[in-house]
């Protein structure tokens, strides 16, 4: 027989679903089931993975930009109850209240 012959007839098995039988892998018909579901199961946990890897990865940039973003807000509630601030915002509204000159006095119950 020719190469060209028998890679025909390799081909015509392929095609009509005779492959396994001529090479008489019948017997061996469960361990190849097997060995189809495990590379599935292989490929499927591989995409779970991938797509577990990359929703973190996006999580990941939320935190920051939250992290960012509370930073800023913490600065600007530093800035607004510093007493320098609060004493230009009361006279930037028109309020004649001033920071204490004196220490706070303490009054004490009998």
């Amino acid at each position: 027989m020719s190469f060209w012959k028998s890679f025909r007839n390799i081909l015509r098995a392929l095609r009509n679903g005779e492959f396994l039988l001529r090479i008489r892998a019948d017997k061996y018909y469960m361990h190849i089931m097997y060995l189809f579901v495990l590379m599935w199961m292989t490929i499927l946990l591989s995409l779970q993975v991938d797509k577990t890897l990359s929703k973190a990865g996006d999580n990941q940039a939320a935190i920051d930009q939250l992290r960012i973003h509370y930073a800023e807000r913490e600065a600007a509630l530093v800035k607004l109850h510093s007493a320098s601030a609060a004493e230009a915002r009361l006279k930037q509204l028109g309020v004649d209240l001033s920071l204490p000159q004196e220490p706070a006095t303490v009054i004490k119950k009998k």
